[in-house]
């Protein structure tokens, strides 16, 4: 069986079967220019200086979810919004160094930034300029649409057309900084297959202290067949809300947990975009998310295809995850599968 990637033209679609989609993957969200400080030994303390382990210059926000998942050798396009200044040109060569295509970004005046600082296992975020995204556009329907609420319900109509030609689409939510949490922001839910929240938001939104009783609030407060995925950090996901599965996370030592959740959501949308089963799905996705946080970088910590063939042997992956996925992930870049089996 042929199992190269093939070729994509600008819609995404197939040239070449095989035994890998290359259906593109579009991402849609605000971006900003992330500047990032890892290693701290303890928050910051005003009138003093703190030297660190580690630091990164690179895109954030959407822009990690698509370099994660062009990282992985996917076609992938960023609808979202590029500035003309300094900031933007950062952001822009960055992309354009990890092969995400930027064709339907709209330029605006000034690029959005954010710090962020990473200390005992966490992160402290500071940012400035907008939280929004891009205009998706009709002609492009890729095979996975990764996007939060917010820009799904700004183009609502157009993502009714791309999933009725067969888009997956994941949606996210971001840290509500007017502490509101409303319901209605989860009324895109309608048109989303999958809704990847972590779970201090998916707690906030449903306004209780239980992860499995929030998933099902969240099923009875808005119409939506989603499946929900709840990232939990290092104790892994729980899925609902039918049919509940717990998969645990991966122990490593971790650098900086900026991109986990970018990296997390990247490596669902390529195992979905490959019809993957859900549990191979996930299992991929933690994988990925697990490595990301063995570095610094945001964006850059997502692990390439050969980083994942080459690093997965040093990880202690529970029984419980269904590896399928990543062998033939593996196979289709010609490593051997041996470490994974």
């Amino acid at each position: 069986m042929n199992e190269t990637w093939g070729d994509t033209d600008r819609n995404g679609t197939q040239k070449e079967a095989g035994c890998m989609s290359t259906g593109a993957i579009a991402v849609c969200g605000p971006t900003f220019l992330d500047v990032v400080m890892a290693g701290m030994p303890h928050a910051p303390v005003l009138g003093e200086e703190m030297w660190v382990e580690s630091s990164a210059l690179t895109a954030g926000g959407a822009a990690n979810q698509a370099v994660a998942v062009a990282r992985l050798g996917y076609p992938v396009e960023l609808i979202t919004r590029l500035g003309n200044d300094r900031a933007g040109q950062i952001v822009r060569s960055v992309l354009e160094e990890n092969k995400v295509g930027t064709a339907y970004a709209t330029p605006v005046e000034c690029q959005s930034v954010t710090v962020a600082l990473a200390w005992d296992a966490d992160r402290a975020i500071v940012t400035h300029g907008s939280d929004e995204g891009g205009a998706l556009p009709e002609d492009f329907a890729p095979s996975v649409l990764i996007a939060d609420l917010r820009a799904i319900d700004n183009n609502v109509e157009v993502v009714k057309k791309w999933r009725a030609r067969g888009t997956k689409v994941i949606g996210d939510v971001g840290w509500d900084s007017t502490g509101a949490w409303r319901t209605s922001d989860l009324l895109p839910l309608a048109h989303c297959d999958y809704f990847v929240p972590n779970e201090t938001e998916i707690l906030h939104y449903a306004r209780c202290f239980d992860v499995r009783e929030a998933v099902s609030m969240i099923g009875q407060l808005v119409e939506t067949d989603a499946r929900i995925v709840v990232t939990r950090g290092g104790r892994g996901v729980i899925l609902g809300p039918d049919n509940y599965q717990t998969l645990p996370g991966i122990s490593v030592d971790v650098v900086d947990t900026t991109g986990a959740g970018d990296a997390f959501s990247a490596g669902l949308a390529v195992a979905v975009a490959n019809e993957a089963t859900e549990r191979e799905a996930v299992s991929f996705a933690l994988l990925l998310g697990a490595l990301s946080v063995a570095k610094a970088g945001g964006a850059g910590s997502t692990p390439t295809a050969p980083e994942l063939a080459k690093r997965i042997e040093e990880l202690d992956i529970p029984g419980s995850y269904d590896l399928e996925f990543v062998h033939r992930f593996v196979r289709t870049f010609g490593f051997n599968n041996q470490s994974v089996s």
